[in-house]
């Protein structure tokens, strides 16, 4: 009984029955701004008008066309003959259209009738032309004339007289002109006015165009010396360095007795053979041997060290055989050598009308006499080594030279790196470079990454703009196809590879390697000299993507084999004798020779018709070295993210997160700190991290140099 008891005075306050609710909506009318919605005219979709529901929003009537011919798309072949009274009823659609009739019997209550104030406001407004502002405004006619303007320049004779405007049709037209006002004291108020002339009418209300007035101020655009620059800039002349004829074609008193102790020492041999001809170059001469038929080849070459003894030369190279040809080649110092110069190889037409191959140098002349000119866009890059006072630096500036001659500052940009501080200096402040001539080793390290920064940046645009190289991307800008700038060509000069390899080897080994990998089709190009071809300096990662080689005298046969991957280089005589390797053939010539005035000459010419304009300084380049120092750690990106991610920064944070020790976790810490990415530490309190992910990005970008 306790438990039923229990149970029922627990039950007995529950409700047996819902609770009725009222909900509670919230007011909103007015939140969403200022304008109410207020109910128009309703047209329900089946009746039309003649039903009142204010509850509809309006809808717009649209003109469809003829009324009569509206719904011919739905009669038959019979209803389309019928007359335009007979169509006009509808007949044919009796059974289902709607009329007042049918709604009546439908709604069973009558038809509402709109009044006549409401058809009219539910007529649609016909659209009316807008008239010009003003009272009897001039209607405006296109002329074709091109508007007149007045050029100081020009003499008066190209000018003519602009001939007055016709204002008595405006006037007839429009309205009654302003008359002149009248000094007189007697003047009557119901006079009747005096007529004018359109000439003193058109004296008082307009301004006459100038007749007789002449500027003598003429107008002259500023432009920068830069840019004047580029508009008026001249290519140096080649007839201002020094020429000579050379004799090649003479046959002296030595060479005829050089070629009877060949014969004689082939004669002592028993080697069957003799001088058939001879090529007397500036500083070799090359005897070409016939053999007879059964001779080896390679019995010649063993002779060598007897051809040379008999001759009394300084040192002989065998060539066996001559590439295209059917002889043996001996070749032997000149008694007498001859000084090429270096205006007899840029003088000609060779040089000066190619017009199509803007990197064309010339290098000197071989022992043909024929000059001697590479591309260096088929280069792409090279390797040119070679003893101390070998020719070496001689050949460098005879590059740059030709370059200058051939390429306008927009065209070609240059980087110059010299250890040695005073092989280039006569280019510095020239406008082809792209900064001053660099002397430190860690700032050359630095510009040439800016370099692999630079060829990066011309794949992208060459991607976007669906061009392959950077001769294709001029020509598209000329075209439309493409968008930017024009991209010079950009050549590399590094005149001291050895002591670039000596304070920055892994840096300077890696630029070099990329530069020289893909950088043929950016435009960019690469030169490197060096006077220790040992394979410290010239490694083989360096090597690899250097096909063109210029080898001058050198040590050892090894050093030799550095360079040309073969003998040769060690028997050359030196003072600008070299080889050059382009492809599987070696060719001999001898390098030209330009003297110090001449350089001179060529940049004093350049330097008085534009400024250098650098794409950065030194300075930049000095701050750079520091901040690759600061930041050369390889996590110092990856901590730099996740101390902004995580907007916390602590050492023992990044030693966990990082595995590294706690000097190296320190050594980012202050890294992170001087690029202001998290605050100083202040006693206990943990470091404030203070950049967004995008302000680290930037940051993170502008460490390069743009």
């Amino acid at each position: 009984m306790s438990r039923k008891r229990r149970n029922q005075k627990t039950d007995q306050y529950k409700s047996k029955r819902a609770i009725f609710e009222i909900p509670q909506f919230v007011k909103i009318e007015g939140l969403r701004g200022k304008t109410k919605f207020k109910p128009s005219d309703p047209i329900s979709p089946i009746f039309g008008r003649k039903v009142k529901d204010v509850e509809v929003p309006e809808v717009k009537v649209v003109e469809t066309g003829d009324v009569d011919t509206r719904y011919d798309t739905f009669r038959d072949e019979r209803s389309k003959k019928m007359s335009a009274e007979e169509r006009a009823k509808y007949d044919e659609f009796k059974a289902t259209i709607h009329t007042d009739d049918s709604r009546e019997k439908f709604l069973g209550t009558p038809v509402y009738k709109p009044t006549e104030a409401e058809e009219q406001r539910n007529q649609p407004k016909k659209p009316s032309l807008i008239k010009p502002i003003g009272v009897g405004a001039q209607e405006t006619v296109e002329s074709n004339e091109p508007s007149f303007y007045y050029d100081a320049r020009k003499s008066e004779e190209d000018y003519q007289k602009p001939t007055p405007t016709n204002y008595e049709e405006v006037i007839n037209r429009h309205h009654e002109p302003k008359a002149p006002k009248i000094e007189n004291d007697d003047f009557e108020i119901y006079a009747k006015p005096q007529l004018h002339s359109v000439d003193e009418i058109e004296d008082t209300i307009l301004v006459r165009p100038f007749e007789d007035e002449v500027f003598e101020e003429t107008y002259e655009p500023k432009v920068s010396k830069q840019l004047k620059s580029e508009v008026d800039y001249k290519l140096p002349n080649v007839e201002m360095f020094d020429k000579k004829d050379l004799t090649l074609d003479d046959k002296p008193e030595w060479l005829l007795n050089q070629i009877e102790m060949i014969n004689s020492t082939l004669a002592q041999f028993q080697v069957d053979g003799r001088v058939a001809g001879t090529k007397k170059g500036p500083t070799v001469t090359r005897y070409e041997i016939s053999l007879e038929p059964g001779v080896n080849v390679k019995r010649v070459s063993h002779l060598e060290n007897n051809i040379m003894m008999n001759l009394a030369a300084e040192t002989i190279r065998i060539e066996a055989p001559i590439p295209g040809k059917p002889y043996v080649g001996i070749e032997v110092p000149n008694e007498v050598p001859e000084i090429v110069k270096f205006g007899n190889v840029v003088n000609h037409e060779q040089f000066t009308k190619d017009l199509d191959h803007p990197l064309k140098v010339a290098l000197g002349v071989d022992i043909d006499g024929t000059n001697i000119y590479t591309d260096i866009t088929k280069m792409p890059h090279g390797l040119i080594a070679g003893a101390t006072n070998s020719g070496k630096s001689v050949c460098v500036n005879t590059i740059l030279v030709s370059l200058l001659l051939k390429n306008k500052p927009d065209d070609l940009k240059l980087i110059l790196i010299d250890p040695k501080m005073v092989e280039l200096t006569p280019y510095n402040n020239l406008p082809h470079l792209i900064t001053p001539v660099i002397t430190d080793a860690k700032m050359a390290a630095t510009a040439l990454k800016w370099v692999v920064e630079e060829m990066e940046t011309r794949y992208k645009t060459f991607a976007e703009n669906r061009s392959r190289d950077i001769k294709s991307f001029n020509e598209n800008l000329l075209t439309g196809s493409a968008v930017g700038e024009k991209m010079p060509y950009i050549v590399v000069v590094i005149d001291e590879l050895a002591d670039l390899m000596a304070v920055a080897a892994n840096d300077v080994e890696d630029s070099i390697a990329r530069i020289t990998s893909k950088a043929r089709a950016a435009g960019i190009h690469l030169l490197v000299a060096t006077q220790r071809p040992s394979t410290d300096v010239v490694k083989g990662t360096i090597k690899s993507n250097i096909p063109t080689r210029i080898a001058f005298r050198v040590a050892s046969f090894v050093d030799s084999t550095t360079i040309l991957d073969g003998a040769g280089a060690e028997k050359l005589l030196g003072k600008g004798d070299m080889l050059l390797k382009e492809g599987d053939r070696l060719i001999r010539l001898q390098g030209a020779w330009i003297p110090d005035n001449e350089i001179y000459k060529v940049t004093d010419f350049i330097r008085k018709q534009a400024d250098p304009d650098y794409l950065f300084e030194h300075n930049d380049l000095v701050q750079k070295v520091k901040i690759l120092e600061d930041t050369s750690d390889e996590l110092f990106e990856p901590v730099a993210r996740y101390v902004v991610e995580e907007q916390k920064c602590s050492i023992n944070t990044i030693q966990k997160t990082f595995e590294v020790g706690f000097n190296r976790a320190q050594t980012l810490v202050q890294a992170l700190e001087k690029y202001n990415i998290v605050s100083e530490q202040e006693g206990n309190k943990a470091r404030e991290v203070l950049v967004t992910m995008d302000e680290l990005e930037e940051i993170l970008g502008n460490r390069w140099i743009n």
